[in-house]
Formats: structure tokens, sequence, C-alpha cells
């Protein structure tokens, strides 16, 4: 019950905010004030043809992936903020209702120097934001890294962005973060992120990325990891685009028996494409392959994605699209599955 009524409570406080600084910027300026509401839902309606899970086969429903609900607001010419709430059925209540997160709250300082702004709070990290607006179908999957964890969306900390020069060729984004994602910190390791983007033309982008994370020591044992990223995406503009994206991760491992070498090392790699039909019409196809630990012939563990689908678009904020997911296992089901998850979905997504 506290956990709805604070929901209620941010819902309504967000709101009335927004309409009195609009209200009084429209009696003081005779125009509409500079908050600006925007969200985006997408879900599906989806049946377990096959699982790797026994007890999910034939598992069918109706489901929200994500509700977003944004406000952002220009503080004057060097200053902006963004507040974003998320609702999704993979966060919910002690009596299983779908219950809200704050995913932003980060304040800008724009051109704290030339070419550079400064972003302060919680905030997206440099890891894929890149790559996630080049695959632009996140309503259909999440990017590689994202999907498997190895990189939080968004941090808590401080971020530098911009350009080393006016046309914008080459890019770079810093950030410092707590590395606990969404939620409190609770020790005093950090994570430190890096990324470089090349725009050598309008048809290429190119990123390389880097982070070192920091964890407690368990036994007098360093767990702290290392991520390295890449990613390639060459675009025809309302033709078609093909991406790759790629990463390697590794971590000291407290227990050195537990795996070979003592350390934990993954390995993805993502391909994707999608290209136009028409105006209102678009098929798009993705592949990942994911080893979780690369160290061990004996651990069973990788794992491949496939995804296919064909989009349409009634409206340009409004997509509908069938298709279908199927994960593949290395590992045989604890529980007498099968050895991959099918799953044919519609998938529904507007934006407002």
């Amino acid at each position: 019950m506290r956990t709805r009524l604070l929901t209620i409570f941010t819902i309504l406080v967000t709101t009335l905010f927004a309409i009195t600084v609009n209200a009084q910027d429209k009696n003081a300026t005779g125009s509409v004030g500079p908050v600006k509401l925007s969200g985006l839902m997408f879900g599906d309606y989806y049946y377990m043809a096959s699982a790797f899970d026994s007890t999910k086969k034939n598992m069918n429903a109706f489901q929200f992936r994500r509700i977003y609900i944004t406000a952002d607001y220009t503080i004057s010419d060097n200053f902006s903020s963004r507040f974003r709430m998320e609702a999704d059925q993979g966060e919910i209540t002690n009596n299983g209702k779908i219950t809200t997160m704050v995913k932003d709250a980060w304040l800008q300082w724009k051109d704290i120097f030339q070419g550079s702004n400064m972003i302060f709070g919680i905030a997206p990290t440099p890891a894929f934001d890149v790559s996630e607006g080049a695959w632009g179908h996140r309503y259909l999957e999440k990017t590689i890294m994202d999907l498997n964890g190895i990189v939080p969306s968004r941090d808590l900390g401080i971020a530098l962005k911009g350009k080393f020069d006016d046309k914008g060729t080459v890019k770079y984004w810093l950030m410092a973060g707590n590395n606990s994602g969404n939620s409190p910190e609770t020790n005093k390791d950090k994570r430190f992120y890096g990324l470089l983007e090349f725009d050598p033309s309008a048809n290429l982008l190119i990123t390389v990325y880097g982070d070192y994370a920091a964890y407690p020591d368990v036994a007098n044992n360093s767990t702290d990891a290392f991520v390295g990223a890449g990613f390639i995406n060459y675009r025809e503009k309302g033709k078609f685009s093909i991406g790759a994206e790629g990463f390697i991760r590794s971590q000291q491992n407290s227990n050195p028996a537990a795996y070979d070498g003592g350390s934990l090392s993954s390995l993805g790699i993502s391909v994707w494409a999608y290209a136009n039909l028409s105006e209102t019409a678009q098929i798009v196809g993705r592949f990942d392959t994911y080893d979780p630990n690369t160290n061990s012939a004996s651990n069973l563990d990788r794992k491949n994605l496939i995804l296919a689908g064909i989009q349409f678009n009634p409206t340009s904020k409004v997509s509908i699209t069938p298709n279908v997911e199927i994960f593949t296992y290395q590992a045989n089901s604890p529980n007498g599955g099968d050895s991959s998850d099918i799953i044919p979905r519609m998938t529904f997504y507007w934006e407002f």
C-alpha cells in the first residue's frame, strides 16, 4: 500500500509541477513554457511455443515491458533537467502489482567548456546508449550488453560528454558512477566508463568502449572487472541499416577454484539489420551469441538469440510488429524442458 501511495503521489506531483510551470510561463510570455511531458509504451501478446524451463511451456499472456513518463525542463540557456519514471512487469510490489521506479533524474550543464556538457544524477551510461539508438528496435529487444547484464543502462554519478571538433566527427563520453544502477549505493567502490564515437561520414558510425569496475574484495581477493566493446553501423537513411557489436568482460573471482585461471571471462557478439520495404513497413533481423564463461571448456552455458519480425507503422509514432524470438541453450534443461525458447509475439509500440 505504501509503494502504491508513493507512486500515485510522485505522478501527481510531476503532473502538477508541469501544469503549474506551463501556466506561469504562459501567463508571463503568452506562450507555452519550457516543461515538456512525453512518454512511450510497448508490450506484446506472446506465446511460449517451446520452453527451456518446462514450467513455462505454452504460457501466453498480454504484457507491458516498458512504460515511460518523462518531464524535460529547460532551466536556462545552459542548464536543463530530466525526470523519468518507468514501469514494467519485471518490477512488482509485494502484492504482485506493477510498480514504478526512477529511471532518470539528472541535471545537465551545457557548454561547461566549449563543445562539452556535464551531467550529474541518475543518467544513461556510455556503454550502449549510442548502439541502442542505431539499433532502433529496443521495443523488440535490448542490445546484447544490456540483455545479458554486462553493464547497467543507468548509474548515479557524473559524466562529461563532448566533441573534439566543430563537426562532431569524433566525440567522447566519460563517466564515474556508483555501479549500482538505479539502486542506492551500498559500498565504497565505483565504476569508470569511457566511450569514443567516430562519425567519419553520414553513413558510418563506430564506437570504442571500455570500463573498469571495482567490487568489494572477498577473503582478501580482488573481484575487479574490465569490459571492452566495439560497435560499427552502416546505414542508408530511409533504406536500410546494418550493425555489429561485440564485447569482452573479465572479472577476477573471489574463489579462484571456481573458474579456470581464477577469473571469469565473457564474450558476446551481436549482428543485426533492418530494411524498409515501403514507407510503412520494415523487416528486421538479429543474431546474438553469448558465452558467460569462455575460460571453462566444461561449463556448458553458451546461449544464442535469433530475432526476426516485420514492423508496420500505421502512423509515425505507432508500430505493430509480428515477430519471433528464439533462444537456444548449450546446457541441458534443469527440469526436462526443451533445448530452446521459441516465442512468437505481436508487439505494440507507441509514443506520445
